[in-house]
Formats: C-alpha cells, sequence, structure tokens
C-alpha cells in the first residue's frame, strides 16, 4: 500500500531529525528552544508510525479499542503544532511576553486535546477500522464530528500562526541559514493549511449530504500533511546542518587558496628561511581536513614574512583554530605588507613598469594586471636576491590595496597575486627580460 511506503520514509526522515537535534539537547538541557523543537520533531514524528495502515490495526488490536491510533495520531500532532507555534514565538517575541504568550498556547492546547478525548470516547467509532478514511467514514457520527472539527481547527489555526510568525521571524533575522530554514517552514505549513482546507471543507459539506471531496480527503490532504512534514523536518533542523555546508564551503576556498599561495610561499621560504614560523609538515600529513587551514594560514602569515624571525617558535598560533580567525587574518595582512617592505631593496621600478607593459599587451586591466605587475615585481626581486643582486637603497614602494583596508578582501588580494606568479606568462617574460638586462649591463 503506498501509504505504508511514504509513512515510512517520512518517519525515517522526522525521526533522523529528531535524532539529530536530541544531540545538542543532550549537550544543553536548559535551552527551552531547544526542548521545544526537539519536542515538536518527535511529536511530528509520531504519527507517521502510529498512522501507517499495518500498525494502525495492530495498535487497535493491543489497546483493544477501535481506531484508537487515530485519536494517538491527532493528539500527537496537536503537541506537535502547539510546540512548534510556542517556539516561533519564542523566538519571535519580546522576553516580557513570551511566558504570557506561552501559558495561551498552552491552555488551548490542553483545552484540545482534553475535548479531542472526552468526544472520541464519548462516539461509537466500533463499526469499522478506518486507517485511511476515518474522518470520512465517520464524519457523521455523534460527537466524532465534534471531536473532528475541534482537531481540525486547532490544525488551521496552528498553520496559520506559523506561516505569518515565520515569514515575520525570516525578515528580521540576519543568520542566512535561520533565514533559509523560516522561510522553508512557511512553505511546509502551506502545504499543512492544505491539508486542514480539504480535510474541514469535505467534514463540513458531507454534514449536509455526500462530499464532493471525500476522494481528496482521502488522497490527497494525507499527501499535503506529508509534504509538510518533511519540508517541516528540512526547515527546522536547517540552521544546524547548513552550518555544516558553510564549513564545507570554507574548507574548499581554503584548500585552493592553499594550492594557490604554496607556489610563492615556497620560494620566499627558500629566499628567507628565517621567516618560517614552524617547519613544513611531511607530505603525507599536510593535506587533512582537520588541519589545511592552519597550515594554509601559517604559509600566508610566511610568505613575505621577514620579521618573523625575531618571533619565538612556540607562537600561540599552533593552537589557533577557526574560532580566532579574525585575528589570524588580521596578522596576515600586516605581517604579508612588512615582508614586502623587506624586500624593498631587491625591487626595480623598471621591473614594475616592464610587467605593466607586457600586461597591457595582453589585455589586462585593471585589478587583473595590478596582480600580474605586483607578482613581477616579487618574483624579480626573489631572482636578484638569489643572485646576489642589491640595489642597497630600498626602493619607494606604495602596494597596490584595492582592499581598502579591509582585511578578508586583503587576503584574497594576495591568493591573486600568488595565482599570477605562479601561472602568469607575463611573469615569466619580466624575470627572463630583466635577467637578461642584468647580464648585459654587468658584461
Amino acid at each position: 500500500m503506498l501509504q505504508n511506503v511514504v509513512y515510512a520514509i517520512l518517519a525515517l526522515i522526522t525521526w533522523s531529525a529528531c535524532a539529530y537535534k536530541s544531540r545538542d539537547l543532550i549537550k544543553d538541557w536548559t535551552n527551552r528552544e531547544l526542548r521545544l523543537l526537539c519536542l515538536a520533531i518527535a511529536a511530528f514524528a509520531s504519527p507517521f508510525v502510529t498512522a501507517a495502515p499495518w500498525l494502525y490495526v495492530r495498535i487497535d488490536s493491543a489497546l483493544g479499542y477501535p481506531n484508537i491510533a487515530t485519536l494517538i495520531t491527532y493528539v500527537a500532532v496537536a503537541v506537535c503544532l502547539a510546540s512548534f507555534v510556542a517556539l516561533l514565538v519564542s523566538w519571535s517575541s519580546a522576553q516580557s511576553k513570551i511566558r504570557l504568550r506561552h501559558r495561551v498556547i498552552v491552555a488551548y492546547a490542553v483545552a484540545t486535546i482534553i475535548s479531542m478525548i472526552v468526544l472520541f470516547f464519548l462516539g461509537d467509532v466500533s463499526a469499522a477500522e478506518r486507517p485511511i478514511d476515518f474522518d470520512v467514514f465517520y464524519a457523521r457520527t455523534p460527537y466524532i464530528t465534534n471531536f473532528l472539527l475541534v482537531y481540525f481547527t486547532l490544525f488551521t489555526v496552528s498553520m496559520t500562526g506559523l506561516v505569518r510568525l515565520c515569514w515575520k521571524y525570516a525578515k528580521a533575522v540576519d543568520a542566512p541559514w535561520l533565514r533559509r530554514g523560516l522561510r522553508t517552514v512557511t512553505v511546509g505549513a502551506g502545504f499543512g493549511l492544505g491539508y486542514s482546507v480539504l480535510k474541514t471543507s469535505s467534514l463540513v459539506w458531507g454534514l449536509f449530504g455526500e462530499s464532493p471531496l471525500a476522494v481528496a480527503s482521502n488522497d490527497i490532504a494525507p499527501m499535503s500533511a506529508s509534504v509538510a512534514a518533511a519540508v517541516f523536518s528540512i526547515g527546522f533542523t536547517m540552521p544546524a546542518w547548513g552550518v555544516g555546508i558553510s564549513k564545507g564551503r570554507e574548507f574548499a576556498a581554503d584548500y585552493r587558496a592553499y594550492r594557490q599561495l604554496y607556489p610563492l610561499w615556497r620560494d620566499m621560504a627558500r629566499a628567507f628561511p628565517e621567516i618560517v614560523l614552524l617547519a613544513p609538515a611531511p607530505r603525507q600529513t599536510r593535506w587533512s581536513i582537520r588541519t589545511l587551514p592552519r597550515v594554509f594560514r601559517r604559509q600566508v602569515v610566511e610568505v613575505r614574512d621577514g620579521r618573523l624571525a625575531l618571533r619565538p617558535h612556540n607562537d600561540a598560533e599552533l593552537e589557533h583554530t577557526a574560532r580566532d580567525l579574525p585575528l589570524l587574518r588580521h596578522r596576515q595582512v600586516v605581517e604579508i605588507r612588512d615582508g614586502q617592505l623587506a624586500l624593498r631593496p631587491h625591487y626595480d621600478s623598471k621591473v614594475a613598469e616592464m610587467g605593466r607593459a607586457l600586461g597591457e599587451a595582453r589585455g589586462l586591466t585593471a585589478d587583473d594586471l595590478e596582480a600580474v605587475v605586483e607578482a613581477a615585481q616579487i618574483a624579480a626581486a626573489l631572482h636578484a636576491r638569489a643572485a646576489g643582486a642589491d640595489q642597497g637603497i630600498a626602493q619607494p614602494l606604495l602596494p597596490h590595496d584595492p582592499a581598502g583596508g579591509d582585511i578578508l578582501r586583503e587576503a584574497e588580494w594576495l591568493t591573486r597575486v600568488a595565482e599570477a606568479y605562479r601561472n602568469s606568462p607575463v611573469v615569466g617574460a619580466v624575470v627572463a627580460a630583466n635577467e637578461r638586462t642584468s647580464a648585459a649591463a654587468a658584461a
């Protein structure tokens, strides 16, 4: 049966989401919002177990009461919806108003659940077990009609509240993954409204005769609720696992930057061994996911840092992790520019002119041209120093600074220079031409 398969898949998704967030709850049990979220997800996952037709009849048989699984399922959904709304109220309301609004939500939910239980047992649902079409089959049964109306009213009110609160709060938050999660929940609540509207319309219409919406109520409405459940599970957990996606992107960016900076760092380290903060790790240990970000940052620091020799070799950077990124980025900018100043005795203004002319001839403009010019100056200065050619007087140097003092953009700029240093044919041509000129002058 299709419902068994769909409910099994959704049960797996929702209980997996519950288990995922329960790990955080174990670490922070006092977090009220986290408790509400875990309760809501667990309550929403339960109906996909109890409402599955193959288990529905077994629950009835085990408890000795026909269709009792419907009551269990609807009560679980009521608890879930109240928890979701309370959670959104906690997120979007002023602290002074949260307690009062929570009391109103709890009071309404408790009154609804008690009414549902009383009405269910007052009604007669012994005619047949109806795991698929209970609300259609018993729509005209005394007390059960009221039972269903009370439940669908709670469902509709809750979904309307979720749409309003999620949409409103999503506009106010700064965290991108939380904002995306709230908008995803809004979509899920829209599917939830589709479920309750179909069910309520079919129920009310059935009070006056045969409802033409019976098929939609039996087939489409449950699928709409199933989609809502899956979307809810994704949306409410998105702020947690979305951070992992962002970290993965950061790692990929660090890896690319490391590979781009390595040739420049290697040549600088050979020319100035004293600038190396830490001895290079063995090749086979250099690429682990855990250590790569730190290796990359160390590499950037060492590329031009001519003053690190004055620092002790047990520098605290060894203990730094991603949480220290702002400090590390600030150090990078300051020390890289200091290292560049240390190379001034080997700079030649003619190299910059030659690099600019060759770059313009190849159609380079703006920052692309400036990156190639800076890379050519570095490469020529390194070759001049290796050859023992020292002009003895530091040349005036005003490094190109497209970042305007922004630390993060400065690190991106240095990566761009390193890429030009490694791959640009202009850099090689400038170095070769400069060496020929120097050789001719020496002769």
